[in-house]
């Protein structure tokens, strides 16, 4: 009786398992998500990555055509009012999404001497399961913050 429950078991089980395919989601879904990420991400998803944006060099003015402008102590809150309230989110790549937020009135950074007043933030969402979109806080915490930088 158990036999056929769980070789069905077994046989789906990889299909549920499939990562979020961003270019698959409504925009709509995608904010939601980082609405809940900017909520839940945890210290050490914020440490790498504010560690691939100094290696990225978009924390030096001097010799890089894109980097920021405002004080390094303001950019972690710039970042999480990114993900709570981007102005619109691009789906990337089959995982990935990037969120842009106009900060307006305020510049961000620069590109080759040029001003930008907005910020973006690029996430992986590969650990999150396709079918746990509607219910992602399980998984919040194992999604990837990959990079930060001013854009237009």
């Amino acid at each position: 009786m158990y036999k056929p429950l769980l070789f069905a078991s077994l046989f789906l089980t990889p299909f549920s398992l499939h990562a979020l395919d961003t270019r698959q989601a409504s925009a709509e879904q995608l904010l939601e998500l980082g609405r809940n990420l900017a909520d839940q991400a945890g210290a050490s998803q914020w440490q790498q990555l504010w560690q691939r944006v100094r290696q990225a060099g978009y924390l030096q003015a001097n010799g890089a055509s894109v980097h920021f402008s405002v004080a390094p102590a303001l950019l972690p809150q710039l970042a999480r009012q990114t993900l709570a309230q981007a102005d619109r989110v691009q789906a990337l790549q089959q995982t990935q999404a990037v969120y842009r937020r106009t900060f307006a009135g305020q510049v961000v950074g620069q590109r080759d001497g040029q001003p930008l007043h907005a910020l973006c933030l690029l996430v992986d969402w590969r650990t999150l399961p396709q079918g746990m979109l509607d219910t992602p806080q399980a998984y919040l915490r194992s999604a990837s913050l990959l990079s930060s930088y001013p854009c237009d």
